[in-house]
């Protein structure tokens, strides 16, 4: 039986998403934070971690992993990351149902909700300022964080191609830049971020599982609907660039064992709906599982790589393919690439391919359910849009033509060709 949410407006950009599961033994609350991405982008990448942490009532990590156990080992996690030109801060705690709790204590989900709350409302600072020691570590180790992402360099090559496609466009914010900023960041500006934080963010709260919402509504009605009377939330507005005017071609060296091509394009999407569910399949088929053209001929056929696949970012309407290859094999790696997106513009692929990428996409979907977490995973990539379930995203799949995936697939245009390549590899060329 779909499981279906119920949305509550609390106040301004303030919603509290609910879901009932049946048969599943935890609960999952999040507390999830958008922002404009150029706002306090250094302070906010910290702010997560700094805040999921420590708090006043529990000033020091083992304080608070002592509370996390009296509410029977309850896991709490904070991440940051990008949804279009928006920042996501989501804090997450899963906790066991509360009927599964000792008798005459108070409700579990009641008590995880106010730990988050106490998390977000009543940070370790004192005198408009964070606590310094708490942040020099923070600081310390979300640096660490962005110079691993550096170091994997499959990850890089993918930045690198984003940065110079979206140079323009708030999207395109550095790594390097990023770095420098976070490792600048002072206990009062972090302070100030938060504060405008609180004031400025579309609030989404979620919560799933088998329990009592009310008093969980009581209580974020109390908290949150005191503060609508400071909040101006910002508007977040993503740039959604539809066709690429020209190709932008840039190799750096680098000593790499494997060179790394990237290929971005855009979409034709106008935003994240314009033409969703053909465009995703038609990703998916091009360059998804192991059924798709790219995995079938570019690696598996002709041996021209090492992986080679697609992946669509629907926030901001990019198609990007990524290939770990030889560097010698640059130029046939690219144009078989090209070679297989035109079969997928002639509607050349076979009815088999197309039957595995769509039941592949639907069952992902359809086992979406089978967590809270799983759930709260799923609803976080939509804290300020429509809500669709899963059964929805798997409809729209289903109902998805041939047709359809060749629209989606000629919309495409190719805008940037990056290749991180390996010093060793251009002399032995």
């Amino acid at each position: 039986m779909p499981v279906e949410p119920k949305v509550t407006q609390i106040g301004e950009k303030l919603r509290l998403l609910r879901v009932r599961t049946q048969n599943t033994k935890t609960t999952c609350i999040s507390v999830i934070l958008m922002m404009p991405l150029l706002k306090n982008t250094a302070e906010n990448t910290v702010l997560a971690s700094f805040l999921a942490h420590a708090s006043a009532k529990y000033p020091t990590l083992s304080r608070l992993n002592e509370r996390l156990e009296e509410l029977y080992g309850a896991i709490l996690s904070a991440d940051v990351s990008k949804l279009g030109e928006g920042y996501r801060l989501r804090f997450s705690l899963t906790c066991i149902r509360d009927d599964l709790a000792l008798a005459g204590e108070e409700r579990l989900s009641v008590e995880a909700l106010r730990l988050l709350l106490e998390l977000l409302f009543s940070p370790h600072a004192e005198n408009g300022a964070f606590d310094k020691t708490q942040l020099e570590t923070e600081v310390r180790l979300c640096v660490e964080d962005i110079e691993s992402e550096l170091n994997d360099k499959r990850a890089y090559a993918l930045s690198r191609c984003l940065e110079i496609m979206c140079a323009d466009e708030p999207f395109g914010v550095s790594k390097t830049e990023l770095l420098e900023a976070v490792r600048a960041v002072t206990p009062e500006s972090m302070f100030n971020a938060w504060q405008q934080l609180l004031r400025e963010a579309t609030v989404s709260v979620q919560v799933i599982g088998n329990v009592d919402f009310e008093p969980l509504e009581e209580m974020l009605r109390e908290k949150l609907a005191s503060q609508e009377g400071d909040r101006a939330p910002a508007e977040i507005q993503t740039v959604f660039v539809e066709a690429a005017e020209d190709v932008t071609e840039v190799t750096e060296e680098m000593d790499v064992n494997q060179s790394k091509l990237v290929l971005g394009f855009r979409t034709g999407m106008r935003d994240c709906d314009d033409d969703y569910f053909a465009t995703r399949l038609m990703t998916d088929l091009f360059g998804g599982g192991p059924y798709s053209r790219l995995f079938m001929h570019v690696r598996e056929k002709l041996s021209l790589c090492y992986y080679c696949s697609a992946r669509l970012d629907r926030y901001k309407g990019l198609l990007m393919v990524q290939s770990g290859i030889e560097r010698k094999n640059k130029d046939a790696a690219f144009n078989e690439i090209q070679k297989q997106l035109q079969v997928m513009q002639n509607g050349e692929f076979t009815d088999e391919e197309f039957a595995a990428s769509k039941a592949a996409l639907c069952d992902a979907f359809r086992g979406i359910d089978d967590t809270p977490e799983g759930l709260d995973a799923y609803y976080a990539m939509s804290p300020d849009g429509a809500v669709r379930t899963p059964e929805d995203m798997v409809k729209g799949l289903a109902a998805v033509t041939r047709e359809d995936v060749v629209r989606a697939a000629k919309r495409l245009t190719l805008d940037t060709v990056y290749l991180l390549a390996g010093k060793e590899e251009a002399v032995n060329a």
